[in-house]
């Protein structure tokens, strides 16, 4: 037994839960940042309206990389499972058959996507055939669509590296990603005036980079992964995807709500407040990165040790976890209420429209940093113990359901503010849902006599 998976059922939970959540959250914030580097050289070399295109793409985009998490973080964890149990060969079948089944899901997707892109354009809001945000949407999608699978494939090798237990390459492969993003950004977006496309490419070459990077440790000697014998059972690929659902409907339902924030702010107050939206999502998405690393690094913690039956840890790596993402959230709160004009300065230098609205943007989506990362430590807690029920409820509930009904009811009481607070509000009511759940998770244990 390597001493990285020594340590997840043994070692000392605090520093545990530090080696494999400092990695993978900064891999997380590195990739994150990628993005956020997207829309800042998009934004001061390419203009609002690029900038606006760009967000138009992320349902697009949600729908790909949605069916990609859900393959291969139910996998991993199943693999998790079994790697606990002593059971490499098990583990090895496991993950060959989720890579085999997100090779056929990506290129189908992906290449219905590009032979109907009209039709994309026409779901996206994207505007008539003469206009100019439709253009570059266009431009943008028809590129980094011929990369889609590999976006998928990076995260998967990454997932399964660390079930393997090596957090520290899974987080470089990333992180090799995001440097060389960024690198591109700079030459293609920056110095050659690429615009859109540029941006696409940049991104699509990274990830290239990251598979390149990761697919070297399943043929190492530090490799647990073996040549398995058979396959065994392919309906167990699909038990595996029903488990890591809530990923899929945390992408996709993201995407859904993105798109619904685009039509509305296109009715309200045209490119200029997708632009404007696009400067909050993405700076937001560093924040929710860095909660996404710190949560979903519970879930090969959380499977390996309940394939050991090390059920008390479970709940020492969950209480690290809720308390790490409390104390970051407060940061991020406090940084955005004390600089709230920064982040329109920094994508829209010059564009006062654009960045007044961006401002307002700001004020009112901060307090989503108090609940987001603890929903997203409880939601891979419970993803992790398998419990995919609950990990789907509170996935739909923040993702989904609470924003599209705060996007419906706020507006209409509070005007333009009630766009601005949806969001917010929706991470508040999903924290009570989770919290409930896994008290009600905790009595069915105790009711059973065991845990589960």
């Amino acid at each position: 037994m390597s001493e990285m998976k020594a340590d997840m059922l043994d070692g000392p939970v605090g520093r545990t839960f530090l080696r494999y959540s400092v990695p993978w959250a900064l891999s997380m914030v590195a990739t994150g940042s990628a993005a956020v580097v997207d829309g800042i050289f998009v934004g001061r070399f390419a203009g609002a309206m690029s900038l606006a295109a760009v967000n138009l793409a992320v349902p697009a985009w949600s729908l790909v990389s949605g069916m990609g998490f859900m393959l291969v973080t139910g996998g991993s964890v199943r693999s998790g499972r079994y790697m606990g149990e002593g059971r490499p060969e098990e583990a090895s079948a496991m993950c060959i058959k989720t890579f085999m089944a997100l090779a056929a899901v990506m290129l189908l997707v992906c290449g219905v996507m590009y032979l109907r892109l009209d039709d994309v354009l026409d779901i996206l809001g994207a505007g008539g055939d003469a206009n100019e945000l439709r253009a570059l949407c266009r431009e943008y999608l028809s590129t980094v669509l011929l990369f889609c699978p590999v976006f998928p494939l990076s995260y998967g090798m990454s997932y399964f590296i660390r079930v393997d237990g090596r957090p520290l390459l899974a987080s470089a492969g990333l992180g090799a990603a995001a440097l060389c993003n960024i690198m591109l950004d700079a030459l293609l977006v920056g110095y050659a005036g690429m615009g859109v496309r540029g941006a696409a490419l940049a991104t699509g070459l990274a990830y290239l980079l990251s598979c390149l990077v990761l697919i070297r440790h399943f043929f190492s000697v530090r490799s647990h992964y073996v040549l398995p014998r058979r396959l065994g059972r392919w309906k167990e690929v699909f038990f595996a995807a029903w488990n890591g659902a809530s990923e899929f409907v945390n992408e996709m339902s993201a995407g859904i709500i993105v798109l619904l924030f685009n039509l509305i702010l296109m009715e309200r107050m045209g490119g200029y407040g997708v632009a404007a939206f696009t400067v909050v999502a993405d700076a937001g998405l560093l924040g929710m990165s860095l909660f996404y690393g710190v949560g979903d690094s519970l879930a090969p913690l959380i499977s390996v040790n309940r394939g050991a039956r090390n059920f008390s840890r479970m709940d020492s790596f969950l209480r690290a976890a809720l308390l790490t993402s409390l104390v970051l959230g407060m940061m991020l709160f406090s940084g955005l209420t004390f600089f709230p004009g920064a982040l329109a300065e920094l994508f829209l230098p010059g564009d006062a429209e654009a960045a007044g609205i961006a401002r307002d943007f700001v004020l009112a989506w901060r307090w989503v940093f108090l609940g987001a990362g603890l929903n997203m430590a409880l939601a891979s807690y419970f993803t992790g113990r398998q419990w995919a029920a609950s990990s789907m409820l509170v996935a739909v509930s923040r993702s989904f359901a609470l924003p599209l009904l705060m996007l419906v009811v706020l507006p209409r009481l509070f005007g333009d503010w009630g766009i601005f607070y949806a969001t917010s509000a929706s991470e508040a009511l999903t924290l009570c849902l989770a919290a409930g759940l896994l008290l009600c998770g905790r009595r069915r244990c105790e009711r059973r006599g065991r845990a589960c």
